[in-house]
């Protein structure tokens, strides 16, 4: 295991390289620049020989490639660069968002799974009773309503409706947990319940698959409890590819932080992407998606560790 680690951390480094390579590119072709959105957000606003010179002390008039090459060097050392826009080095900006992306994200795995499984393991105990009906209707609107237009949904009713709002200023989970509870509420029911609608079927799915199989009909023979085949010889068994689609479907929660960051007013990395792009920010744009790239990559190695844990005959020499 240790061999098979190890060449999985090897993988990092050329897969970042290749990674911001190809985003350094992507962002140089928006146009604008983030001189023209520091001194007036419109070319036309501004003296053109003002903006030029702006343009040449960040070092923006230099060639592509001279640009590329000083931030591949100094991505090389670990540092993520400086926000011009912000005025501050990319990482200072970014480590006070973590918490916030994080928190979101994993409230949106736990309601997932503690939704999925259940409803999941039901439904194929229950094959073509209402109950399973139920469960793949609802399942079956989760995956088809996108998340930003939930979130306005739900925000305009209980604005509308009921008079509440989320608290304007934000506190940390560990500073103010019941303040934070409210604000975290909402976004974390919409990122679970979109991503319990996948896991619900996968589950339903398995299990299917599974209960036909012939060691679990000889563990119903031998008269072991319900409970012990469902849970111990039938779900354990089934969770191999959920646990692999669960990994795939933590890259979608934080690609739908993005979104909801952006509508319930969260200060996380989704909403400071945004304002990144907005304001052209080459740098912070690329040390933001490198340091997801980075977090995604070491959690999908996890999710392929768990696996010795859930089937002891993986192997992973």
């Amino acid at each position: 295991m240790r061999q098979y680690i190890l060449r999985r951390l090897l993988l990092l480094p050329p897969t970042l390289l290749l990674l911001g390579t190809i985003l350094f590119f992507m962002v140089q072709s928006i146009p604008g620049d983030v001189a023209s959105a520091l001194l007036a957000g419109e070319e036309n606003a501004v003296d053109p020989k003002t903006l030029e010179k702006f343009r040449e002390d960040l070092g923006l008039t230099e060639p592509l490639i001279v640009q590329y090459g000083k931030w591949l060097a100094q991505t090389a050392t670990g540092d993520l660069g400086y926000s011009y826009y912000f005025s501050k080095p990319v990482w200072e900006v970014i480590k006070p968002k973590i918490e916030t992306t994080l928190t979101l994200a994993i409230f949106g795995v736990l309601i997932a799974i503690v939704l999925a499984l259940p409803a999941g393991v039901f439904s194929a105990l229950f094959r073509g009773s209402w109950f399973d009906q139920f469960v793949r209707t609802i399942s079956a609107a989760g995956m088809a309503v996108p998340a930003f237009w939930l979130g306005i949904i739900i925000l305009l009713i209980l604005s509308r409706i009921f008079g509440w709002m989320a608290p304007v200023i934000h506190s940390s989970i560990f500073d103010n947990p019941i303040e934070a509870f409210q604000r975290y509420l909402f976004p974390s029911l919409i990122l679970g319940f979109r991503s319990a609608a996948v896991i619900s079927r996968m589950v339903r799915s398995m299990m299917l698959e599974v209960l036909s199989e012939d060691y679990v009909r000889t563990a119903w023979a031998k008269g072991l409890q319900p409970r012990s085949v469902i849970i111990g010889h039938a779900l354990r068994n089934a969770l191999l590819p959920v646990v692999t689609m669960l990994g795939m479907l933590f890259a979608s929660l934080i690609d739908g932080a993005v979104v909801l960051e952006t509508v319930f007013n969260l200060p996380g990395i989704g909403l400071l992407m945004v304002d990144s792009v907005i304001a052209r920010d080459p740098g912070m744009v690329l040390g933001l998606v490198l340091s997801i790239g980075i977090f995604m990559m070491i959690w999908i190695l996890l999710i392929d560790l768990s696996y010795k844990v859930l089937d002891p005959r993986v192997e992973y020499d």
